[in-house]
């Protein structure tokens, strides 16, 4: 939604946040592979990746490094959005998230706040899709 704003060093970089995300707990799930796909069109990659080419802490320091605060809740939410695509949160992804925050310097007060955002946009989408695709 808001990934246009990047920069290209922020969206490659983003871009390998994405995979390591994904990975948290060790299975690359469809729903995080379709989100994926999703960001790489937002942010006009021609050929998205499944495999990341910087370490995770190189890309939290340097994200931290040369965003700005919008830009860092940016990351957070469409990464927030990627760990919850396929309705688990479990504790590697907990603490993936815990590492991200803690890295760009975003409260839990933010994070919470963050969470409860992608909840109603990933309502919101469910109702309209309900709408859509299930009327008699």
């Amino acid at each position: 939604m808001y990934l246009n704003k990047l920069s290209g060093e922020q969206k490659n970089l983003f871009l390998d946040l994405c995979i390591h995300a994904a990975m948290a707990n060790n299975v690359l799930a469809d729903e995080e592979k379709a989100l994926i796909d999703q960001y790489c069109d937002e942010m006009d990659i021609s050929s998205p990746r499944y495999s990341a080419e910087t370490s995770v802490e190189d890309v939290r320091a340097k994200l931290a490094e040369i965003s700005s605060e919008p830009e860092k809740r940016i990351i957070v939410l469409e990464i927030a959005a990627l760990m919850l695509a396929d309705n688990e949160h479990d504790e590697s992804e907990k603490a993936f998230m815990r590492e991200l925050t803690q890295s760009l310097g975003i409260t839990d007060d933010e994070y919470d706040k963050i969470l409860d955002f992608v909840g109603k946009i990933i309502g919101l989408y469910s109702e309209i899709n309900e709408f859509v695709f299930n009327r008699d």
